[in-house]
């Protein structure tokens, strides 16, 4: 049995928050401590689904590193391999397309690669697999009528063929820079097969808050198919890892209504394959810009062509020429404000062009002393549909522009109007077809910036304080319900901690469609909850932290999180509710523990513990203690970790809190195994997996099966650990659990090598490889060469494990984790050892011992690596 000293404890500890998780588990993650490394990987546990991880190595670095190794310039590679020299420069570069299997045997077999290498690096020319169903295209329909932009589409073209990535497209308030990069994008898709990608940063919006990168890197990471459990916390390393997924395609990314460069310099991909439009009414001075087209309104010509086709009245006679020259000039010769004069004049045959010109004269007029001279236009075409409309359809135009959220679905929008859904859909397609809404995908409704304004401002005009406040109210409490039911069908484990709903909503979803509605409507819930503080509705605040707090830490949206839990404490406070203010002191330090913040953290734990106890409120006690034990070795509490454990235990029991018990026995059992109290940690993993099948938490079904496995293997019995990896695997592949099939396929391939079949165990840890390179998983991808490397020296195959470990050696040196450095040195000590070079086999465990005594710990996850088994290696 392993054990530790007292002084070793805490740096064994944060090594322990450092490294992956070989078990699916890790309550006690706590990644980002200096104790044992110089920079150190920041990971984060997921509850439902493990660690979050910068992406793969490219084609490219896999390439030149093997070159190198193999002492070759790119000259005498290409010469050998029968390749171009100028196509191999480019593949190394990333400037290429993806290589053919051909020319990759030709260079595999010139650079002596391994069967495993030469695995590997197919496997990164093809890029992460991606199933064809991640290939985004994400283009909005086509723009209706498009007209008038020939020679600034021709230019684009010119720009693209010139190898100008990033097209920066300018131009004012709806003078069609949103249409122009739609049709420009279509014209271009062709030639970026590997898909396109649209996004709406807000910028410009007077409701709707800008999209910061970090929230915009998430959903192209969502498109390019990566699961939000493997999203990396902060903007850098998501800014990575959506690189490293786009290295070798090629892909087309509109990035719509930019406010600010630094709004979207993250998101520019590093590969020149790729082709970047945006589209701003600001000059992006400091963005690193290809090209700049310029919008300017449409001449007049183009503007006649395009409401005469809007507005479906091509054919009039000459004599109507003047009139529909004084049409478009009163639009301001803006194609916004042109396709809804059009659509108006569409909707009233019986007009005559002249009535039209009279009404938009008079609408003019009218608005002079609230819009500037570039929208009056738009703002005489809006007053003009808005003046025909009939009540209820006015009333549900100005309703929609006080929407606090992006958009709306005619579920939402019935709440919001206060009408059944008949009339609702009515009322919605008569704006849409009025160009006063737009459809988006999956019945979602949306308005331009200004549409919006021009809508919000008749509401503030027309609209009592209490029926915009009523209809606010029936809108929060729709999403209140319906994230609750999502929330019910998504994480059912969670019930007892958010709050009841307003009223129950049953919708007939599958569990898939749940997710789809929370991960498509956070957006606006999130906003709701702004809003609901701004308007001093303060139980709204709370109610919506308290229903998607787990939704966000699922998704790793940490700084979403903390800024609702921060304004969720405020409102609690507001409202005396010391119940709330104790949950919201909670539910922060979980936040907070994830962003490395651990004083913090501890003390918010330690506020919650504090109220909890004296409110009597079991629930929150709990969690307290997690958190807290959880922070312990960073002074967030004074009582031992194991302490804080068993009374979260004992209070879970009490009250039946069968998350609480699950909890608990899962950390506790964790516990045991690293402490080398196997049966102990037996029996709180058997808990643990009853807990979790009796809530439906898969993914901590998974955990146990992969700990009980763990603790089975180190009692000998390894035709039970055998079965509980293989169960798991199953599991997580049938709940797309990816970090947990990791765990269990090389947890499987440790044991049975250890069992004496180091040939059965390079068939898991090739498979650990091939997921680990799919996903993006660096750590696995460490980890599953280190289990190749030490099953080929049990094999006697000391070359192929030096490659392994070489590879294990420079995937830990980019984060510098002593302890991982050293288990690398170990493999390769061993591996020296069975080709029987004694001297290099010293030297690389004498390099081990040190990266082990200067990380202050005296062992590793893996057992042949430790500061006793090194030192008797060395005397031996």
């Amino acid at each position: 049995m392993r054990s530790f000293r007292p002084d070793q404890l805490f740096a064994w500890c944060t090594h322990r928050s450092q490294v992956v998780d070989r078990t699916f588990g890790g309550h006690f993650r706590t990644s980002g401590s200096n104790h044992a490394c110089r920079a150190p990987r920041r990971l984060n546990f997921d509850e439902e689904a493990g660690v979050t991880e910068p992406g793969p190595s490219t084609f490219g670095e896999l390439l030149r590193g093997w070159r190198e190794r193999a002492l070759l310039t790119q000259e005498e590679l290409a010469e050998r391999a029968g390749v171009d020299p100028r196509t191999l420069r480019r593949w190394e570069t990333g400037q290429s397309a993806r290589p053919r299997g051909s020319s990759l045997r030709q260079v595999a077999e010139v650079l002596g690669l391994t069967d495993n290498e030469s695995l590997e690096m197919a496997a990164a020319a093809r890029g992460p697999a991606l199933p064809t169903s991640d290939r985004p295209h994400q283009l909005p329909p086509a723009p209706s009528h498009f007209v008038g932009r020939e020679a600034e589409l021709a230019a684009l073209s010119e720009h693209v063929a010139d190898g100008r990535a990033v097209i920066a497209v300018e131009g004012m308030a709806g003078v069609g820079k949103t249409a122009f990069a739609v049709e420009a994008g279509r014209m271009l898709a062709p030639d970026f097969p590997d898909g396109q990608i649209f996004i709406d940063l807000h910028g410009f919006s007077d409701r709707t808050r800008p999209l910061e990168p970090d929230e915009a890197l998430a959903r192209m990471l969502r498109a390019l198919g990566v699961p939000g459990d493997q999203f990396p916390v902060d903007v850098e390393e998501r800014a990575s890892l959506f690189r490293s997924l786009i290295a070798d395609r090629r892909l087309l990314f509109v990035y719509d209504n930019v406010a600010r460069a630094s709004q979207v310099a993250p998101l520019l991909p590093a590969n020149p394959a790729c082709q970047v439009l945006t589209t701003s009414r600001n000059t992006l001075a400091s963005l690193d810009r290809g090209a700049t087209i310029r919008l300017g309104t449409l001449p007049q010509s183009a503007a006649i062509d395009l409401f005469t086709r809007a507005s479906e009245s091509l054919g009039l006679p000459a004599s109507d020429l003047d009139r529909l020259t004084e049409v478009v000039e009163l639009c301001g010769c803006l194609p916004l404000a042109l396709r809804i004069a059009a659509a108006r004049l569409r909707t009233r045959p019986s007009w005559q062009l002249a009535e039209l010109v009279l009404r938009l004269q008079d609408q003019r007029g009218a608005v002079l002393d609230r819009l500037d001279d570039e929208t009056l236009g738009v703002s005489a075409a809006l007053d003009l549909s808005y003046a025909a409309l009939d009540e209820p359809t006015r009333r549900a135009y100005r309703l929609t522009g006080v929407i606090p959220g992006p958009d709306i679905d005619l579920g939402a929008a019935a709440a919001l109007f206060g009408t059944n859904e008949v009339a609702t859909r009515s009322a919605l397609e008569t704006l849409q077809d009025l160009h006063l809404l737009s459809e988006g995908p999956a019945g979602r409704y949306s308005m331009h910036d200004l549409t919006r304004t021009h809508a919000a401002w008749y509401a503030g005009s027309t609209e009592t304080a209490q029926d915009r406040s009523d209809a606010l109210i029936r809108l929060f409490d729709h999403y209140c319900a319906w994230a609750s039911a999502a929330m019910d069908l998504a994480h059912p484990y969670t019930r007892s901690r958010r709050p009841d709903p307003p009223y129950v909503v049953k919708p007939n979803w599958t569990v898939d469609e749940a997710n789809g509605w929370l991960d498509t409507e956070l957006p606006n819930l999130l906003a709701i909850a702004q809003t609901a503080g701004e308007l001093e509705m303060p139980r709204y605040v709370v109610d919506l932290a308290g229903v998607v707090h787990r939704r966000l830490i699922m998704r790793n949206l940490l700084r979403e999180a903390e800024v609702l839990h921060r304004s969720a404490l405020q409102a609690a406070e507001e409202l005396g509710d010391r119940a709330a203010v104790a949950r919201a002191h909670g539910d922060l330090g979980r936040v907070l523990r994830r962003q490395y913040d651990y004083p913090a953290a501890a003390a918010h734990f330690a506020r919650a513990l504090s109220l909890a106890t004296a409110e009597g409120l079991t629930l929150v006690e709990v969690e307290a203690h997690f958190g807290l034990a959880a922070t312990v070795q960073y002074g967030g509490s004074s009582v031992d970790p194991d302490e804080h454990l068993a009374r979260a235990l004992r209070l879970a029991e009490d009250v039946g809190d069968d998350l609480g018990q699950l909890e608990s026995h899962s950390t506790i059992a964790h516990a045991r195994l690293s402490e080398g109290a196997y049966q102990s940690a037996v029996t709180h993993f058997d808990q643990a997996l009853a807990m979790a099948r009796r809530v439906g938490y898969r993914a901590r079904e998974v955990d146990a099966l992969v700990g009980r496995g763990r603790a089975d293997a180190e009692l000998g019995r390894t035709a039970a650990a055998v079965d509980g990896f293989r169960r798991a695997v199953e599991l997580s592949r049938q709940e797309g659990l990816p970090i947990g099939e990791l765990a269990g396929m090389y947890n499987l391939g440790n044991a049975v090598r250890r069992s004496g079949d180091p040939s059965a165990a390079l068939d898991s840890y090739r498979e650990v490889l091939e997921v680990a390179l799919r996903i993006g998983s660096e750590n696995w991808q460490y980890e599953a060469h280190q289990g190749l490397g030490r099953a080929s020296v049990d094999l006697g195959d000391g070359h192929s494990a030096i490659e392994h470990h070489r590879q294990a050696r420079l995937l830990a040196e980019r984060s510098w984790l002593r302890p991982d450095l050293a288990r690398a040195e170990d493999g390769l000590a061993a591996a020296y050892a069975v080709l029987g070079d004694q001297a290099r086999a010293r030297q690389h465990w004498q390099t081990a011992l040190a990266l082990l005594e200067e990380a202050g710990v005296d062992h590793t996850d893996d057992p042949e690596t430790s500061q006793e088994a090194i030192g008797e290696k060395l005397r031996g």
